[in-house]
């Protein structure tokens, strides 16, 4: 092994740091190197589309540490596996040196790529890492302090890190702190998602601490079986990711009393919840959560009238199911629940948006690619979403908008059970269960020649209708639900009744998709504790403001003026086709107080 170069920080030989920048020199990198590996732009949707657990589960934790970040130089990144920057947010002063550093979407900081780095080595070990200054391996990154701590599934897989990075001037001091509790609220949120009708919750948590106290261990069982867990549970049970659907909580809880893993329980006065009726370790059933309304998680869905239980049993009999449904309606959603419930759960769930993807990229990303099969093809080869998926669940986004030429290949992927990938002369077997979705009448698309009759017939074995949002009932308590799910309960803040009312006679043209991004806007709008009343509300756009119950008005803007000084609240609501802020000029009043005068109706 070379000698480490004269400038080496002074760590000790033990150190991580200096293992990693012998790592840094087996790759190949020098000190002085000035490559930036960048990823192109449909790479990083994609990778955003794979990893979307950013989306789904960090995006209340970044709403409330971006006010820390206002006053303190520094952004927080959350990366890939991959060590891909996906998201970057924090003070708009830094942001901007922030990005001259790589450290905006799309960077590559990988340990390979870029040497020593905390993004990067945090990956190589899986654990917590700080780099300072000159303790990176290349030199254009010493002016950078960084912090960064993995984010794993619930099914113990790496997925990622989040990151703190600052001027090596300026370090963040509680970096440690501040990661440790983000990424085991990340985690703990995943989790509890994950939770299906039929499984049970096991917490570890400190002795009379709360149900949200910071970093219980969490672990799920289904019949005994582990389901998921954070990784404070792995790491304390020894779990890695092949223990998920194999391992029984009895052998689980066995071992580590014979290893001595739970001595931190009584050494830290933990404690365990029991359901006495079994005699087994801690139990929360889900719909008994505490906050949590006492419906199955299937009730999210249940407003759109789907029949979900008939649709589950099509799914475990490996039938291929097609869902119809405006866009944003919630077809991928419902996808993920059935996977969640069905018995291809112990694999994965691989989705793919056929109209997001080029067309030249399409048949790669499906069916995959031998090493060197063309020219940018990574040397070690893909597998593809086909055998990503055996095992467990493919689902196909706008199947109407895959070409034709594709078509042809995937009528005989779903035909043979094989795949060759592009390169390839080896037939690889898979079997998964095949959910396709789109916004497109297909059968219509076959009558004008853009979609295959006979792959129509193989994909459309079942169909379910999700009808618009507008349409759906019990749409208050769908709201309440989103909300919750949103994180809301985590900081305390609440819905007032005639918000949830105005909200759900608002049409939503957007459907699902549309109502979430408004409601993700009020809550990083509002403040902990808060409780959001109607002069809360921030002007929405002006389709999904005017209520169902409000038809546009036909008067001429003459007609306007001449009736405004006799007309009431609600018209003139009606008149400004929901703009609150038109319907408060016409009123001669203020936005808050037409607000204040609905919600005292509404009382």
């Amino acid at each position: 092994m070379r000698n480490l170069p004269h400038d080496t920080p002074l760590l000790s030989p033990a150190s991580i740091l200096s293992d990693s920048w012998r790592r840094s020199q087996h790759y190949g990198l020098a000190r002085d190197d000035d490559h930036r590996p960048v990823a192109g732009h449909e790479q990083l949707g994609e990778s955003r589309h794979r990893y979307d657990w950013i989306a789904r589960y960090a995006s209340p934790l970044l709403a409330q540490l971006t006010p820390q970040f206002r006053t303190r130089a520094g952004v927080l990144v959350l990366s890939d596996p991959g060590g891909m920057v996906l998201e970057s947010t924090g003070n708009s002063g830094f942001l901007q040196k922030a990005e001259q550093l790589a450290l905006a979407p799309g960077n590559v900081w990988s340990e390979d790529a870029r040497g020593t780095n905390a993004i990067g080595t945090a990956l190589a070990l899986g654990r917590y890492c700080e780099v300072s200054g000159k303790e990176h391996f290349l030199s254009r990154h010493a002016a950078l302090f960084c912090a960064a701590m993995p984010v794993y599934s619930p099914r113990g897989e790496l997925a990622g890190v989040i990151d703190i990075s600052s001027p090596a001037s300026l370090p963040w001091q509680d970096a440690t702190q501040l990661l440790s509790r983000a990424a085991w609220q990340i985690e703990q949120h995943w989790v509890q998602k994950q939770i299906t009708a039929g499984q049970v919750l096991v917490q570890l948590r400190p002795q009379g601490q709360p149900e949200l106290a910071p970093f219980t261990h969490s672990l799920i069982f289904e019949d005994g079986i582990l389901q998921g867990a954070n990784s404070l549970a792995c790491r304390d049970f020894g779990l890695q990711p092949q223990d998920f659907g194999q391992r029984h909580q009895d052998s689980i809880f066995a071992c580590a009393m014979e290893n001595g893993a739970l001595a931190w329980m009584r050494d830290t006065a933990y404690q365990m919840h029991i359901d006495r009726a079994q005699k087994r370790p801690g139990v929360i059933v889900p719909d008994q959560r505490p906050g949590k309304p006492a419906e199955e998680p299937t009730a999210l869905l249940a407003p759109s009238g789907v029949n979900l239980e008939k649709t589950l049993r099509v799914v475990n009999a490996g039938i291929a199911l097609c869902i119809n449904g405006e866009t944003g309606c919630g077809k991928e959603y419902l996808g993920q629940h059935l996977y969640r419930q069905s018995k291809w759960r112990s694999g994965n769930f691989v989705a793919i948006n056929c109209a997001a993807l080029p067309e030249h990229l399409i048949e790669s990303e499906l069916f995959g690619y031998m090493p060197g099969a063309f020219t940018g093809a990574s040397s070690r080869g893909y597998a593809g979403k086909f055998r990503e998926a055996n095992g467990g669940m493919l689902f196909l986004d706008e199947i109407g908008d895959m070409p034709l030429a594709l078509q042809t290949r995937l009528l005989r992927v779903l035909q043979e059970k094989r795949v060759v990938p592009l390169g390839g002369n080896s037939a690889f077997p898979v079997d998964f269960s095949l959910v396709c979705a789109t916004h497109r009448n297909l059968v219509e698309q076959v009558e004008r020649g853009l979609f295959r009759e006979d792959l129509l017939y193989r994909i459309q074995e079942f169909t379910v209708e999700i009808p618009p949002l507008r349409q759906w009932q019990n749409k208050g308590l769908f709201i309440e639900q989103l909300w919750s799910e949103l994180g809301a309960p985590v900081r305390g803040i609440r819905l007032c009744q005639s918000v949830v009312s105005y909200l759900a006679d608002c049409p939503w043209p957007g459907n699902v998709r549309q109502l979430l991004s408004q409601l993700k806007v009020l809550l990083a709008l509002s403040d902990n504790g808060q409780t959001v009343t109607l002069c809360d509300l921030p002007d929405l756009p002006r389709s999904a403001h005017a209520p169902l119950s409000v038809p546009p008005t036909t008067r001429t803007p003459n007609e306007t003026a001449c009736h405004a000084p006799c007309i009431n609240e609600l018209e003139a609501i009606r008149i400004s086709q929901g703009n609150m802020s038109e319907a408060a000029k016409r009123l001669g009043i203020s936005r808050s107080t037409l607000y204040r005068r609905l919600e005292k109706q509404r009382a």
